[in-house]
């Protein structure tokens, strides 16, 4: 059992953040491809979208608690803030008046994210038998 703490790591934050991407575009063409072409509503398509974002954060966090030296689990939940952030920051570019950037929106959705990819950080380093609180 591995139990050395190591100072944060902003490598592995960004690392991190690429995990989320990646993992949300491979969730998006697994899901995609089952439901592509089919019918639903656009709400039901919302919910679904949303609900890949959120599972990408908790299975991104894994990965990185799975493959990253020694115990992370502050970074891939750093970098899912950061995400949002980054995300929330580009909706100041879009011409729709029902998406706009607020710092509530920050500090909710940074803050989901946060605690789902912490949890699935927590899982992968205690799966690659590092001993976590």
């Amino acid at each position: 059992m591995n139990d050395s703490r190591q100072t944060f790591s902003k490598q592995w934050m960004w690392i991190s953040f690429g995990v989320f991407i990646v993992t949300e575009l491979v969730l998006g063409a697994l899901v995609g491809g089952l439901v592509v072409g089919k019918f639903m509503s656009l709400s039901l398509r919302f919910m679904l979208q949303g609900l890949l974002n959120l599972l990408a954060y908790l299975i991104g966090g894994f990965i990185i608690g799975l493959i990253s030296p020694g115990i992370r689990i502050y970074e891939p939940a750093a970098g899912a803030f950061l995400s949002v952030l980054v995300m929330l920051v580009l909706t100041l570019f879009t011409p729709f008046s029902f998406i706009h950037f607020s710092l509530t929106k920050v500090l909710i959705g940074g803050g989901i994210a946060f605690f789902l990819a912490l949890t699935g950080a927590k899982i992968g380093e205690r799966m690659a038998g590092n001993k976590v609180g």
